[in-house]
């Protein structure tokens, strides 16, 4: 009966933490993801025109050759 008790109160703490940490990872995702952006804008900011069309371009063929890799990767 204690045995069982414990293997409860174990298995209840163990899915407590694995929660914990889980939003304490997406916390700092979302951290990671913001700084990106005002690294990005930053960036972006101190460019002309030109140099924004370019950058953007760019930005977009890393995107879309990121999204064919994983596409290679699941088939």
């Amino acid at each position: 009966m204690i045995r069982k008790v414990k293997a409860t109160r174990e298995e209840v703490i163990h899915k407590l933490q694995r929660a914990d940490e889980d939003s304490k990872a997406e916390e700092r995702a979302l951290e990671r993801d913001k700084a990106k952006k005002m690294k990005r804008d930053l960036e972006l900011k101190g460019l002309d025109a030109k140099a924004q069309k370019k950058y953007l371009e760019k930005e977009k063929e890393k995107e879309q050759r990121k999204m064919q890799k994983k596409q290679t990767t699941r088939a």
